[in-house]
């Protein structure tokens, strides 16, 4: 059975199974099961973004660094695909499609608030 809506409540951890990667839920307390969702996810970013996936794997490697501008705006590029590669996995992109639209409607009065405050 697929999580999202079919799941019924209470179903034991050992069956319950995400979405296409066939990843098993229980695997998400795993170490093995973390690396091998790290690799689909690798895999899903090189399909779409072949650039931002390699430079993920530098960013990796790099270990800790202080934060700067360029960071933050790779961290930026990436987030979206980490944000659908999530939705995909716990079957929820209708929902994450709705908040967005939710917070899109909003962007009238941010953008009124920016124009004001930099006035």
């Amino acid at each position: 059975m697929k999580a999202g809506r079919s799941v019924v409540a209470g179903m034991p951890l050992e069956i319950m199974v995400l979405n296409q990667f066939n990843f098993e839920y229980k695997e998400l307390f795993t170490a093995e099961g973390l690396v091998r969702l790290d690799g689909e996810f690798l895999r899903s970013l090189a399909e779409k973004d072949k650039t931002l996936a390699e430079n993920l794997q530098i960013y990796r490697a790099a270990g800790a660094q202080p934060a700067d501008k360029a960071q933050s705006e790779f961290l930026l590029c990436l987030a979206p695909h980490l944000e659908r590669f999530i939705a995909r996995l716990f079957c929820v992109e209708p929902e994450v499609a709705e908040l967005q639209a939710r917070t899109r409607s909003h962007d009238v009065v941010m953008d009124f608030k920016k124009h004001f405050v930099l006035r």
